[in-house]
């Protein structure tokens, strides 16, 4: 079986053929590189991007981005995970970067996002995201309020005693989620 991905990035075509040695752990990813490719996520994230790096050895913001993204998807539950996908060069070539942005690169690109950065980021980003996936009603969308509990153990911060039908008297939480009706999408938490 041989096939050729385009890379999320501009960047020459990745050839890809079985083999009978494994040459990435992560190969299941391609789907995934293929889909962001084919909707042109890189460009709408760097189109979009409200900063960048004077610094000509800097991984341009937009690629760290999606490198975390990636490294969510591949299992990381933290940003020292992200290093995890920093030596596999198969995966790089599909990604269409050269370097793979380590744990310090991913944390100091969110510390730069401020309030104004993130509204001016994540509005059209998520107008786009919409207008892809899903036509706009004639009537416009509509937003659903749920509530739910979250049982709590110990001290933890931000529990209080109150609604908890599973262990009653006890600590949760009691978190608001806002869902669109016409979507199956999770708006905010």
């Amino acid at each position: 079986m041989q096939t050729i991905c385009n890379p999320i990035f501009p960047a020459r075509q990745v050839r890809l053929a079985s083999t009978e040695k494994p040459i990435t752990p992560f190969g299941g990813l391609v789907s995934l590189i293929v889909f962001f490719e084919k909707i042109g996520l890189a460009g709408r994230i760097s189109e979009l991007m409200p900063f960048a790096y004077t610094s000509p050895n800097a991984i341009p913001p937009a690629k760290t981005l999606v490198a975390f993204m990636i490294s969510v998807v591949a299992g990381a539950r933290r940003l020292a995970h992200t290093d995890w996908l920093r030596a596999d060069k198969a995966l790089h070539a599909l990604l269409g970067i050269e370097r793979f942005p380590g744990t310090d690169t991913v944390r100091n690109l969110f510390m730069r996002f401020r309030q104004g950065h993130i509204e001016e980021f994540c509005r059209p980003l998520w107008k786009w995201l919409l207008a892809l996936s899903w036509p706009q009603p004639p009537k416009g969308f509509s937003l659903d309020l749920d509530s739910t509990v979250f049982q709590r153990s110990g001290h933890q911060e931000g529990a209080k005693r109150g609604y908890n039908p599973s262990r009653p008297g006890r600590h949760s939480h009691h978190p608001l989620i806002a869902f669109l009706a016409e979507a199956p999408l999770v708006l905010h938490a």
